[in-house]
């Protein structure tokens, strides 16, 4: 089996996924993508094709609770492989009111007595549907690169390159370590960020996935970040 990642949680980094199918294909090994995070940028027409090897997986795995700006709880497992998908997760019992797939959606479930939690994807695609993702995930895009410009204009480094809307950044030499800014930062209650690390250092980690931020709001972790540094 061979697991590419279509952005790492804490850098949004995005492994060569056509060259992983590659291998999984020669050497006849299952191939799954782990798009948790960054499986989201398929509603971009502009930013999609960061996810080009994508349809090559035998399986994937995309988190709506998090860039698709559902509830917590949404996931999605995603296979070509009906058939498979159907033995692994096909329940049946002489209590169910049938055994007919296609009729019944509870037939295809890990877990019984369960919350519809498929239904906050379905009514949001319903409400704002594809165009209405991709305005959603440019417009965090957009408000990440305000972010990285403007932290790189005060003399922090940003140490990412992601498509997606994530920005790992450390501050200027003279300033408190990252943990003890953040520290700062979440007892002011002006803004959230955390801390994560990067090739073995710690750094600030700012993710926007909110639809209601605006340049305002990072303008506002800007001063908070650098107040507290």
């Amino acid at each position: 089996m061979i697991v590419a990642t279509a952005g790492t949680t804490n850098a949004g980094m995005i492994d060569p996924l056509p060259e992983c199918a590659t291998i999984s294909r020669r050497y006849r090994l299952w191939y799954h993508v782990d798009a948790a995070w960054g499986g989201a940028l398929i509603a971009s027409e502009q930013r999609r094709n960061e996810l080009i090897g994508l349809e090559l997986a035998d399986s994937a795995t995309i988190d709506a609770h998090k860039w698709f700006a559902t509830t917590m709880g949404c996931g999605m497992f995603i296979t070509p492989h009906t058939s498979i998908l159907s033995s692994v997760f096909h329940v049946s019992a002489d209590f169910m009111p049938s055994s007919i797939e296609g009729v019944d959606p509870y037939l295809t479930s890990v877990q019984w007595s369960r919350r519809f939690s498929g239904l906050r994807l379905f009514l949001a695609l319903a409400a704002a549907g594809w165009k209405g993702y991709e305005a959603h995930v440019e417009k965090a895009i957009s408000l990440a690169a305000i972010l990285r410009d403007s932290l790189i204009a005060k003399g922090w480094s940003v140490l990412n390159t992601s498509p997606a809307a994530v920005v790992c950044a450390v501050p200027p030499s003279n300033s408190a370590p990252p943990k003890r800014i953040i520290e700062r930062v979440l007892q002011s209650g002006r803004a959230w960020v955390s801390l994560a690390n990067f090739e073995g250092q710690e750094i600030i980690r700012a993710c926007i996935t909110n639809g209601t931020s605006t340049p305002a709001d990072i303008a506002e972790l800007v001063e908070a970040l650098e107040g507290a540094r």
